[in-house]
Order: C-alpha cells, then sequence, then structure tokens
C-alpha cells in the first residue's frame, strides 16, 4: 500500500491489486485527492487466469503498463524439518508463482512497447537466512535468480528489471504470517524500516534503473559479511534470535 502511495503522489495512474477487496477500496478512497486514476482490481496472483484478466482489465482502462511491482509476499514461521508442506506449498504458490504469473502476464505487452520496468521485492533473507524462516528464505532466493536472470532476458527488448532488498521492516506483514512457532521479539539492536521507507526505495530505484537497492545501510552491510564471514553472521543469529528471552517455541494450537 504504501508503495501505491508513493507513485499516487508522483502523478501515477496505479492498479490495485491483492485478494483484500475491502481494503483496495479503502485505499483507493485514500488516494481520490492525489492526481492520477485508480483502478481496483481483486487478484489472487496463485491464480494465473485471475492474473492474467487483470493485466488485460488494465490495458482497457489505461491502454499501457510502464511498471509492475511485485510485491506479494507470505511469510511462514516454521523450523524445516518439522513444518506443514501445506504451509510450505502456498508459501511457494504466492511468493514465487505469484511473481512468475505476473511477469509473465506484462511481459508480452512491455515486449511489443519495448519499454517498461519490473519492480520485484524480494527480500534480505533472500540472501541472509534467518531461523525458522527457511522456507520464505528460500522462496526469496529464487526470486533472486529469478530476477537476474529475466533481467538478461529483457534488456534486449529495454525493459528495466530491479530486485529490492527489505531487511526487518514494520508493517504487519509477520502478524500475518502462517506461524508454526511463536517467534522471539528480534532484539533492540534490530531496528526496522518503515514501509515508506521501502517504498521510497522503489521508486528511487525505478528512476534511476537500477539493478538492485537495499533499503537501508545495515541490510547491505549485513549481506556483505555474510559473503565474507558466514561464521560471524551464524554467531550474530545465534545472539539476536535464539538467544532471545522468549526463543521460537511450538504455538500452542
Amino acid at each position: 500500500m504504501a508503495t501505491a502511495r508513493q507513485l499516487a503522489r508522483a502523478g501515477s495512474n496505479v492498479v490495485l491489486a491483492s485478494r483484500n477487496r475491502q481494503a483496495l477500496e479503502d485505499l483507493a478512497e485514500e488516494l481520490e485527492t492525489l492526481p492520477g486514476r485508480r483502478l481496483v482490481v481483486p487478484t489472487d496472483v496463485t491464480d494465473r487466469s485471475a492474473v492474467q484478466a487483470m493485466v488485460e482489465r488494465t490495458l482497457q482502462e489505461f491502454g499501457s503498463i510502464d511498471m509492475l511491482v511485485n510485491n506479494a509476499g507470505q511469510g511462514l514461521n516454521a523450523p524445516i524439518a518439522e513444518g506443514s508442506l501445506e504451509n510450505v506449498r502456498h508459501v511457494v504458490e504466492v511468493n514465487l508463482f505469484g511473481a512468475i504469473h505476473c511477469i509473465q502476464a506484462v511481459t508480452p505487452h512491455m515486449k511489443e512497447r519495448r519499454r517498461g520496468a519490473i519492480i520485484v521485492v524480494s527480500s534480505v533473507v533472500g540472501r541472509l537466512a534467518t531461523p525458522y524462516n527457511g522456507v520464505y528464505s528460500a522462496t526469496k532466493a529464487g526470486l533472486n535468480a529469478l530476477t537476474d536472470s529475466l533481467r538478461q532476458e529483457l534488456e534486449p527488448h529495454n525493459i528495466r528489471v530491479t530486485a529490492i532488498f527489505p531487511g526487518y521492516t514494520i508493517t504487519g506483514f509477520q502478524r500475518n504470517a502462517l506461524s508454526e512457532v511463536q517467534m522471539p521479539q528480534p532484539s533492540r539492536l534490530v531496528r526496522g524500516a518503515s514501509a515508506e521507507a521501502v517504498a521510497k526505495t522503489v521508486l528511487r530505484a525505478a528512476r534511476e534503473g537500477r539493478r538492485e537497492a537495499y533499503v537501508t545501510f545495515g541490510d547491505a552491510v549485513a549481506v556483505m559479511i555474510k559473503n565474507f564471514s558466514p561464521r560471524l553472521i551464524d554467531w550474530g543469529m545465534r545472539r539476536l534470535w535464539l538467544s532471545s528471552r522468549n526463543p521460537a517455541k511450538p504455538k500452542e494450537r
């Protein structure tokens, strides 16, 4: 929603798409006073035909698509060895197949116009996995590989592809995650970024045609440290997560 607000403030026509119709309509009403037009299209990204219908509706309404922001995501807090396979499949469907469905739906149009931008909102945990987030991290790592390959494939068509790497973000994402364990609270040393900070990073990276962008300097440094000293990151994760006063434990049913 924060990205939609930033785009609207910039004067863009914005298509609002998610499963929650009421939330979309409330957001569209909030943005009424801003420049540009809004189109509400409730869409489940795991449904390929629904995504295709959303793109067709967008083209009917606006005539073209300049930018796709892949931001649908589902969290899963679970130990890998005992996690529910049903939850695993759902997270993969939303995070990975959802992005693929959207990319495949808009790419033919962008190729025909020989212009466009595709933004993939990944996560720092796709490069630096955290305890009890293994499946979620795996889907984001998959998005990273997908984005790198897509960038190379679409460059000859003048289509820019950008990956965004938020770290810990202060939103309702964790509350809406599928949770099989009670997650510990992050250490006070972990400072989360706001949704607005992520949205501003998306717009700035899109305008500059950047290959990738981190939301905070700390996120970029953490990934750099992991690449050069993975044992240090393992130690840090134990300190920040596994040694919490309220360690992760099975969630009461």
